[in-house]
């Protein structure tokens, strides 16, 4: 059986979850998870600022009457999605914002752009988490798609510290059922 990194895992999950178009700005810890979004056939279409990824993908909600996607590196890039997420979850706009971070075993020691983005981020959306396990990427994903559609729409964050998104496992122990 082979092995995945997260970056696959997630592209993957991505691709379940229909999407078509994502909106991003190139940068670390997500530029595998970014290369593995095109081989699944993922448009990447790419944005001057993060804020405009996240507006886009508030935008692209309104016009599909589904989730829109966006994505960014870590840090302040992640940070720059709050007003979009704000507008969004006022607007009620079902939108699934992905961010790198720092890795998770070096939480706590100020590595480079750390700032816990998913307690930055909780009042601006409906719902924020950290993936922590790689064999629950699909759950993980899946939850923030149902979240960010059901009940009243809105806004959800996914946070990817750069340790998970480049750890391997073997493909049949992750977990793909929701």
């Amino acid at each position: 059986m082979a092995e995945l990194t997260g970056n696959e895992i997630l592209a993957r999950c991505l691709k379940a979850q229909g999407v078509k178009d994502l909106f991003f700005i190139m940068g670390g810890p997500m530029l595998d998870a970014e290369l593995s979004c095109i081989k699944e056939g993922i448009r990447l279409i790419d944005t001057r600022h993060e804020q405009g990824a996240s507006y886009m993908a508030q935008a692209y909600s309104r016009v599909t009457q589904g989730p829109g996607v966006c994505m960014a590196a870590s840090g302040p890039a992640t940070l720059n999605f709050g007003t979009g997420l704000a507008n969004a979850l006022i607007d009620c706009c079902p939108v699934v914002a992905i961010g790198g971070s720092s890795p998770i075993s070096q939480f706590g020691r100020q590595v480079f752009q750390e700032i816990d983005q998913v307690k930055c981020l909780e009042g601006q959306v409906k719902y924020a988490d950290r993936v922590h396990n790689l064999k629950r990427i699909p759950q993980q994903v899946n939850f923030a798609f149902q979240t960010a559609l059901l009940g009243k729409p809105g806004p959800v964050y996914l946070d990817f510290p750069g340790d998970v998104l480049y750890s391997k496992v073997e493909e049949d122990q992750v977990d793909w059922s929701y």
